[in-house]
């Protein structure tokens, strides 16, 4: 392989890495992904969700704790029917938040992928550079 033939090997993939890096900064940035972050933490912190909530004694004393008493009783008779559908919600909460988590850590490693990318094509750049100065010191000789 000649001199001429291995800087344009070069030269073609240093573009062909500038594109890919270009698309993908296109699609990822740092800010978009630590907002990201935050409102996976959010859905983490939140996706438990609860069938009994405390019941108030508003309102007059006697009348007040009445309705207490028959929120009770009401909550009493339905639970049969609220605790699966409850139990329904936090199982899919629960893996949703885990599939976010995962879809977060992909995105993180996409973005590291892509800054050791920039690495990658300042490393060609400059060896390309070298060889630019070496052919022409060869053809001054």
């Amino acid at each position: 392989m000649t001199l001429i033939d291995e800087k344009e090997e070069v030269a073609a993939t240093l573009n062909a890495l500038r594109e890919e890096v270009r698309a993908r900064r296109e699609k990822l940035h740092g800010a978009e992904l630590s907002e990201l972050r935050g409102l996976v933490r959010q859905v983490n912190e939140g996706w438990n969700v609860s069938a009994h909530l405390p019941i108030t004694w508003g309102g007059p004393p006697l009348i007040g704790r009445g309705l207490a008493y028959a929120k009770r009783a009401t909550r009493l008779l339905l639970r049969w029917y609220i605790n699966p559908i409850v139990e329904q919600q936090n199982n899919f909460n629960a893996s949703l938040s885990r599939s976010m988590i995962q879809v977060n850590a992909y995105l993180e490693q996409l973005t590291r992928e892509g800054y050791e990318m920039e690495q990658r094509i300042a490393a060609l750049e400059s060896r390309l550079a070298e060889l630019g100065q070496y052919r022409e010191a060869e053809n001054k000789a």
